[in-house]
């Protein structure tokens, strides 16, 4: 396939885009649609006034329930059709074009990540969406100074790409930060672990540290006014598929657009477990802040080993399958581990010498 494989690239970037394309104008169709329509649906198809009654206490409960954010994500998730096929197109991409040809399309770790997607669905709902919209509440009630009154009269998609790119660089900030402060990387470290990166394994990373890289995640959206809608789908709906793709076993390096996307090559060689590779590539989204602050690896063309250097970690080949959700809170409980052993002493550490 060469240096630049181009049909893997072309093939990537034009599915992807008609997803995101199909994604952006679903969303407008479903931001006008109007309130209601199941329960009238359960009107003509019925007939039955018991269930019309049913189907409006249901509707009233679902909207007590949860905010106004998280009714995006939910009817964007079930309403929205082009997001049930970003997973088998790039699962289609790592069939086709395999950057470790002997790791199974679903194998373990496939199936260990998984389980990681179910389980933070719940961990978003229950706390992380709740904090999130607790500290945007915060913000906006004693920081609201920031916001620039004037960005309203800027059209939309200048808002949303200039927003994006300062929370994409917030977040790369982050990121490194992450790497760099030792507490806060143990709890990376988890993310870090997968042997066989795959479309899942963004979904790899414990509560604390998806916390922690969301912090401010909001905040330049709300700074330059964008609204919910927008905002919510950019960061837990573009971002994601995204996210998906760069973590494929897949050979895409994407040719001249790896210098302003992350590819998969890229962020492979950020999951590397090569000490050469260490502290490189933090950009997720965009590749160009590597690039501008010196932290890009230098070869475009390499696909690394990928997990941390520490036998310790309870990696899924290491258990069967009907371990793997205990083999989790094992992964979950890795870094308070590391965190509180205990270290040897100075007069120990002469004594072993």
């Amino acid at each position: 396939m060469g240096s630049y494989p181009i049909m893997p690239n072309l093939i990537a970037v034009a599915g992807l885009s008609w997803i995101c394309f199909s994604i952006a104008h679903n969303l407008d169709i479903s931001s006008n649609r109007s309130n209601g329509t199941i329960v009238e649906m359960v009107r003509v198809v019925s007939g039955s006034t018991y269930l019309v009654d049913k189907a409006i206490s249901l509707r009233v409960a679902y909207h007590n329930i949860f905010s106004e954010e998280v009714r995006i994500i939910i009817s964007n998730l079930f309403i929205n059709w082009a997001l049930w096929i970003v997973v088998p197109f790039i699962m289609f991409l790592e069939l086709l074009f395999p950057c470790h040809s002997t790791q199974p399309l679903v194998g373990k770790s496939f199936i260990q990540d998984s389980i990681w997607y179910v389980v933070n669905i719940f961990m978003n709902l229950l706390i992380l969406f709740p904090l999130i919209n607790f500290l945007r509440s915060l913000f906006e009630h004693h920081a609201g100074f920031l916001i620039i009154d004037s960005a309203i009269s800027w059209p939309i998609y200048l808002r949303i790409t200039v927003a994006l790119l300062i929370s994409e660089f917030i977040r790369w900030f982050n990121h490194f930060i992450r790497h760099k402060v030792h507490g806060l990387w143990e709890f990376h470290a988890v993310h870090h672990s997968q042997k066989e990166i795959n479309v899942f394994t963004d979904d790899r990373g414990h509560l604390v540290d998806q916390l922690i890289s969301s912090l401010l995640d909001f905040v330049p959206f709300i700074i330059l006014q964008v609204s919910n809608a927008y905002a919510m789908s950019i960061i837990f709906l573009y971002r994601p598929i995204h996210n998906r793709f760069v973590h494929a076993n897949v050979k895409i390096n994407l040719g001249w657009l790896g210098f302003v996307f992350s590819s998969p090559q890229f962020h492979r060689v950020h999951h590397s477990s090569d000490p050469e590779h260490a502290d490189k590539n933090f950009g997720v989204l965009f590749s160009f802040f590597d690039y501008i602050f010196g932290t890009a690896a230098s070869s475009r063309f390499v696909y690394p080993e990928t997990g941390i250097n520490d036998t310790r970690f309870p990696t899924e080949d290491k258990v069967g399958l009907l371990h793997l959700p205990k083999n989790l809170g094992l992964q979950m409980l890795y870094p308070f581990r590391k965190l509180f052993e205990r270290k040897p002493s100075a007069s120990e550490l002469s004594q072993d010498d």
